[in-house]
C-alpha cells in the first residue's frame, strides 16, 4: 500500500505530506489491527470473539483462502502496473522531462545570449541638426556616421548599421523602444550646431535596458577640432562600456581616421557621401567628391568616395562622361594613399566586370581583397554576391547576401539581389515574396525586369502591366511583350519578327529600365542577345528562367562566352547546374517549362 501510494500520488500532484500521513496511520493502526485479528473472527453471524466460536462453526480457513486470493490478485495487478509504468509510462515521462529541460535550457541560453549581445551592442542615432541652416543636416548626419564608423572598428562592440539606425529619424519613438527593435543595449544620440568655423556637439549615452543616462558631454570647439571631438566621444563610450567589453576578452581600441586637415574638403566630403548613400543626384555626388580631392589631393577617403560614386553612376542612368575610367583611377589613388581601405578593391572588381570578356579570376580576387580589408563592409559582400550570381554560383551569392543582410538588415539592395539570386536558382515563390517586400518599401524598379515573367506566369497580369508602365515604354509595346511572356516558350515567330521590327524602328533602346537584351530574350530572338549593347550591364540574363528554350539554344552559350564565364569555370570549376563537355564545350541542366494556366 505504501509503495503504491508513493508511486501513484505524485502522478496526481498530491502534496508531499500525504504519503507520510499514510505511513503514520498504518503504523498507528498496525497493533490494534493485529490484536483485533487475533481476538476476533468473522462468522456468518457477524464478528465474534475467537474463544466463543465452536471449531465446527469456524470459517477461518475459508476466510484465509479468500484473503490469500485477494492478496495474490492485488500483487498480480501491482506487478502489471509496475511493468506498464516501467516499460511504457516511464520512457514517455523521461522523454517529456528531457524535452522540457532541453527547451528550458535553450530558452535560458537564448535569453543569456541575447542579453550578452545587448550588453555589447550600441545604436548610433542621427544627431539632430540644431543649426539655423536646415541644409546643414548633412553635417550632423556625417558626424553621426563618423562616430558609427569609429565604433564599428572597436573589437567586441556590435554596432547597428547606419541604415537601421537612421530609419528612426524624425520618428516619435523612445530610445528604449528603438534599442529593443535594433537589439541594442545602448543608444548614442545627440545634436550638432554649426556656425561658421564653430561647432557645438552634444552627445549622450543611454543604457536602454535600464533606461538611464550613463554619460553626456557638450563640446564647444573650432571646426578644426572635429576629429579630436570624435575621438573623445568614442573613448568616453568605450570607457563607459569597458565592463561589458572586457567580458568579451576584447581589447577595445579607438581609432579615429583623421585623414585630412582641410575642413572645407571634409565638409564637402560629408555632403557628397550623404548624396551617394541616398543615391540622390549621383552625378552631383561625383562632382562634390572631385572638389574635395582637389582641395586635398591626399584625402584617401575622398578618393574612395569618388571611386564608389563613379562606379555606380552608369547603373543609375548617367552616361555623360567615362565614369568607369574615373572609378578605376580614383580607386587606385585611394589605395595608394591608404591600402587598408575596403571599397576601392570592390570598385576595381566592378570595373573588371565592364571589360568584355570579363576576367572573372581577377575580379573575384579583388572582391576577396575588399571583404578581407573590412569584414563588416556590407557593400563588399553585396558586390561579390552579384559576381557570384553572374557566374551561376547561386548558393555562394546567397551566402554573401545573407551576410550583407546580417550586417545591415535595412539594406534594401541586398534584399533585392537576394530575390534575384533566388529567382535565378529556381526558387520563384520566395523570390517574389522578397521582391514584393521591396515594392512595399518603395524599392520598385531595381532589377524589376527579372520578375515580370514570373508575375505573368502566376497570373498577375495587372500587377505586371502596372510595373511595366513605370518603365517608360509605349503601351502597345508593353502589351506585345506581356503577350509574348504569356506564350509557351519559345514565343512564336510573329513575336520574333515584331521584336526585330520594333528594334529597327527604335521603340526599344538600351537607356530604358528594360535593356535591349531583355526584349530579345522575351520575344524569342535568342541569337541576338549576345549582340545587345547592354549585355555587360545585364549579365544575369544568362540565368533568366522565363524562357526554358533559351537554355538549350546557341544564344545561351554565346552570351556566356561573351561574358567570359566558361573560361572561369574551366579554371576554377563549374557551378552545380553546369559541367564541362569535351575540351572547350559545356552543358547546363535544362529548365522545366512552367505549364500553369496563364491569365491574359
Amino acid at each position: 500500500l505504501v509503495q503504491v501510494a508513493g508511486t501513484v500520488l505524485p502522478m496526481y500532484g498530491a502534496p508531499g505530506w500525504m504519503p507520510r500521513t499514510i505511513v503514520v496511520l498504518l503504523a498507528l493502526g498496525f497493533v490494534p489491527a493485529l490484536v483485533f485479528a487475533w481476538v476476533f473472527e468473522m462468522t456468518p453471524d457477524g464478528i465474534k470473539r475467537d474463544a466463543d466460536v465452536l471449531p465446527e462453526k469456524s470459517i477461518a480457513s475459508h476466510t484465509a483462502q479468500r484473503m490469500n486470493r485477494l492478496i495474490v490478485a492485488t500483487l498480480v495487478l501491482a506487478v502489471i502496473y509496475f511493468c506498464v509504468d516501467k516499460f511504457v509510462l516511464a520512457p514517455h515521462r523521461e522523454a517529456a522531462l528531457v524535452a522540457t529541460t532541453t527547451q528550458a535550457a535553450k530558452a535560458e541560453a537564448t535569453t543569456e545570449a541575447t542579453q550578452k549581445a545587448r550588453d555589447n551592442s550600441i545604436a548610433v542615432l542621427p544627431f539632430v541638426n540644431m543649426s539655423n541652416d536646415a541644409s546643414n543636416q548633412y553635417f550632423s548626419d556625417g558626424i553621426s556616421e563618423e562616430l558609427l564608423n569609429v565604433l564599428v572598428r572597436v573589437d567586441g562592440l556590435s554596432v547597428a548599421s547606419r541604415t537601421s539606425s537612421f530609419a528612426y529619424r524624425d520618428k516619435c519613438v523612445g530610445s528604449v523602444a528603438i534599442a529593443k527593435d535594433l537589439g541594442a543595449g545602448y543608444i548614442l544620440e545627440g545634436s550638432v550646431r554649426k556656425s561658421g568655423n564653430k561647432v557645438r556637439i552634444t552627445a549622450q549615452l543611454i543604457d536602454a535596458v535600464n533606461d538611464r543616462h550613463m554619460w553626456s558631454e557638450t563640446y564647444d570647439r573650432e571646426l578644426t577640432d572635429i576629429f579630436a571631438i570624435q575621438d573623445e566621444i568614442a573613448k568616453a563610450i568605450v570607457t563607459a562600456l569597458r565592463g561589458s567589453l572586457e567580458a568579451t576578452k576584447a581589447k577595445p581600441v579607438v581609432a579615429v581616421l583623421a585623414d585630412t586637415q582641410n575642413m572645407e574638403a571634409y565638409e564637402i566630403y560629408l555632403k557628397a557621401r550623404e548624396m551617394f548613400i541616398a543615391r540622390k543626384d549621383v552625378d552631383q555626388s561625383v562632382r562634390l567628391f572631385e572638389k574635395a580631392v582637389a582641395l586635398d589631393p591626399k584625402f584617401a577617403r575622398g578618393w574612395e568616395g569618388l571611386a564608389a560614386a563613379s562606379a555606380i553612376a552608369g547603373s543609375w542612368g548617367y552616361h555623360d562622361r567615362d565614369y568607369t575610367a574615373l572609378a578605376a583611377k580614383s580607386a587606385r589613388q585611394a589605395l595608394a594613399l591608404d591600402p587598408k581601405l575596403s571599397m576601392p578593391w570592390a570598385v576595381l572588381a566592378m570595373v573588371e566586370n565592364t571589360k568584355l570578356p570579363i576576367n572573372w579570376e581577377a575580379a573575384m580576387q579583388l572582391h576577396d581583397k575588399s571583404v578581407a580589408a573590412d569584414p563588416k563592409n556590407a557593400t563588399a559582400y553585396l558586390w561579390r554576391a552579384i559576381s557570384w550570381d553572374n557566374l551561376g554560383f547561386f548558393d555562394r551569392a546567397l551566402a554573401d547576401l545573407d551576410r550583407c543582410i546580417e550586417l545591415d538588415p535595412s539594406y534594401q539592395n541586398c534584399t533585392r539581389w537576394k530575390a534575384v539570386a533566388l529567382l535565378n536558382s529556381g526558387r520563384t515563390e520566395p523570390a517574389l515574396a522578397l521582391f514584393q517586400q521591396g515594392v512595399a518599401n518603395g524599392f520598385i524598379r531595381n532589377r524589376a525586369a527579372e520578375f515580370l515573367p514570373a508575375m505573368v506566369r502566376r497570373g498577375d497580369r495587372l500587377a505586371a502591366e502596372l510595373l511595366m508602365a513605370s518603365f517608360g515604354t509605349q503601351p502597345k509595346l508593353n502589351s506585345l511583350l506581356l503577350d509574348a511572356l504569356a506564350e509557351p516558350s519559345p514565343p512564336s515567330s510573329t513575336a520574333k519578327a515584331l521584336a526585330n521590327r520594333k528594334l529597327i524602328e527604335g521603340d526599344i533602346n538600351s537607356n530604358l529600365s528594360i535593356g535591349t537584351s531583355r526584349y530579345y530574350l522575351w520575344l524569342g530572338a535568342y541569337d541576338l542577345i549576345a549582340t545587345s549593347p547592354d549585355i555587360d550591364s545585364d549579365s544575369q540574363i544568362a540565368w533568366d528562367r522565363s524562357q526554358p528554350a533559351f537554355r538549350n539554344s546557341a544564344g545561351f552559350k554565346a552570351v556566356l562566352a561573351k561574358l567570359g564565364v566558361p573560361a572561369y569555370w574551366r579554371a576554377k570549376g563549374f557551378p552545380p547546374q553546369c559541367r564541362g563537355q569535351g575540351n572547350n564545350d559545356f552543358i547546363c541542366d535544362p529548365i522545366q517549362a512552367d505549364n500553369r494556366q496563364v491569365v491574359r
